[in-house]
């Protein structure tokens, strides 16, 4: 029995056989593999040979301040006909938070019941554990480009920031891998992450440079590298930006976004292309703005070691 379950709700956690059966009666009779029905919360149970009922109270307190009954999903269970109860595979959480909600209320949950586990008990609990061990495991997450059109019905601020800086400069979006060409972003979910930094200012940092230098028209010129590139140097030369931006600008005027990835990568070989170029062009900053360095990597290191402190921005 489910000890959490008794001290929360007060109520006993006990199998009720015929109830059970009763409240299925119509699926099974019907031939039904899965069904939807409500189960009183007493019938619930979970075998905690493949699962644990401990949950910390910073877990069950973000499920009950967030509880939407609206978004509640069926709970998922396994029949133990013998007993009377349901063994969730999925939910348990969400059965207990119920309780803490309101236990008059949720007397009874939603329950995806699956009508034709294996009858023997040790095939039906190896059932039951690979059901819970990889629930989910069969779909596919949203990527966050995917979820981009509900965001903005939802005035999520980074994807309203990311839609008005579409529309000033011109970009489009993609979900495909590979490469991108003009004013194709590299990856949405960086540029989406870029958006939520001081307020957007960041990436109206970044864009300025890439429109100034006209990278915009240019195979990869918002490429992953050439973003965290511009991102670092935003967050290395917080006091200098004006001055950074403007030299960027000129700078990047004479050169590709490939060439630029080449350059990064003959000075630092040893080190991803990303960092590799965002070093370079901080090498740049320092010998002809006269600025200081704010990293460096050892010969033949992988190792980078920060000068000085970085501006925390968020």
């Amino acid at each position: 029995m489910c000890r959490s379950f008794e001290i929360i709700s007060g109520k006993e956690n006990r199998g009720d056989k015929g109830l059970l059966k009763g409240l299925t009666k119509m699926y099974r009779d019907a031939k039904y593999n899965v069904a939807i029905i409500p189960i009183p919360v007493e019938l619930l149970e979970i075998d905690t040979r493949y699962q644990t009922e401990i949950r910390t109270e910073r877990d069950l307190h973000y499920l009950v301040n967030n509880w939407n009954e609206n978004k509640l999903l069926p709970l998922i269970g396994v029949p133990h006909w013998e007993e009377g109860k349901v063994y969730l595979v999925d939910g348990y959480g969400r059965w207990i938070a119920s309780q803490l909600v309101d236990k008059k209320k949720y007397s009874d949950l939603q329950v995806l019941l699956v009508l034709n586990p294996p009858e023997d008990a040790e095939a039906r609990l190896k059932f039951e554990a690979e059901m819970y061990a990889y629930q989910n495991k069969q779909v596919a997450r949203m990527t966050a480009i995917q979820k981009h059109g509900a965001m903005v019905v939802l005035q999520d601020k980074a994807t309203e920031r990311l839609e008005k800086l579409k529309d000033k400069y011109g970009f489009e979006y993609t979900a495909h891998k590979g490469s991108r060409g003009a004013s194709v972003l590299g990856s949405y979910s960086v540029t989406l992450n870029i958006c939520k930094i001081d307020e957007g200012r960041a990436a109206e940092f970044i864009f300025d440079i890439c429109r100034g230098a006209g990278f915009n028209r240019k195979p990869n010129g918002y490429s992953t590298g050439v973003m965290k590139v511009l991102l670092d140097m935003y967050k290395l030369y917080p006091e200098d930006r004006a001055e950074v931006q403007e030299y960027l600008i000129k700078e990047f005027r004479q050169i590709t976004p490939l060439i630029l990835k080449a350059n990064g990568v003959a000075k630092y070989p040893f080190l991803d292309y990303r960092l590799a170029m965002s070093l370079y062009v901080e090498d740049m900053i320092v010998k002809n703005l006269g600025l200081d360095q704010a990293r460096e990597v050892k010969e033949n290191s992988t190792k980078l070691v920060m000068i000085k402190k970085r501006k925390n921005i968020a």
